[in-house]
């Protein structure tokens, strides 16, 4: 019978039932105890399924998925909760604002995260439209946005308390932004192409650069 439409790449075998994860980030359940098997149950997670694990009194799984989170499942309906999350690509710069207890990390996949210490918990994860590099981030201090620099050249800000990309400058720099600063009334970013750019922070544009050596 067809499973799944991107895949088989994980299962776990349970006394009368079967449980398979595809690459289409699909759990189904697959009922086995009479001669014809039957779906009885199916759930969608965020990205492609890489391991079930089975409890020994088969009445949940731990599954995990490409994208780095871990999922509690109940077999009975295949409801399910996140259990962890984690970057799955390098990261390549982390930022605290005034809270100590949070600071965001951003990662060469894309993802820009924000955890929290105290609970040792992603709060949120953000992407920007276009699939890019993250290369530098910093988390302002007057209004705690983040400010992130990116492979494609881009200056690009999130809210993480609305989980959502506020503004972006497009091609900011010529090649990665490899660090970024901001106060109140400015942003500095610098990049591969060797410059250090000064930015209006009220309307975002560019005040003044400083040429260097391009790496």
């Amino acid at each position: 019978m067809p499973v799944t439409s991107n895949g088989i790449h994980s299962a776990a075998l349970g006394t009368d039932h079967l449980f398979v994860g595809g690459g289409d980030g699909k759990i189904k359940k697959i009922n086995i105890a009479v001669g014809q098997w039957t779906l009885s149950h199916e759930a969608q997670l965020d990205s492609k399924v890489m391991n079930i694990n089975l409890s020994n009194d088969e009445k949940e799984m731990i599954v995990g998925t490409v994208s780095g989170k871990m999922y509690r499942v109940l077999t009975a309906d295949l409801s399910f909760m996140l259990h962890s999350d984690a970057h799955n690509a390098c990261i390549n710069d982390i930022s605290f604002g005034n809270d100590s207890n949070v600071f965001a990390a951003i990662d060469e996949s894309g993802a820009l995260k924000v955890w929290d210490l105290s609970e040792y918990k992603c709060q949120v994860t953000m992407m920007p439209a276009k699939v890019t590099g993250g290369v530098s981030c910093y988390v302002a201090k007057d209004d705690n946005t983040i400010l992130t620099g990116w492979r494609d050249g881009f200056i690009r800000c999130f809210d993480h308390n609305r989980r959502c990309q506020l503004w972006e400058v497009a091609q900011a720099h010529r090649g990665a932004i490899t660090s970024i600063y901001a106060d109140q009334n400015y942003i500095l970013t610098g990049g591969q192409d060797g410059a250090v750019r000064v930015w209006q922070r009220a309307n975002r544009k560019l005040l003044a650069q400083f040429n260097g050596k391009s790496f």
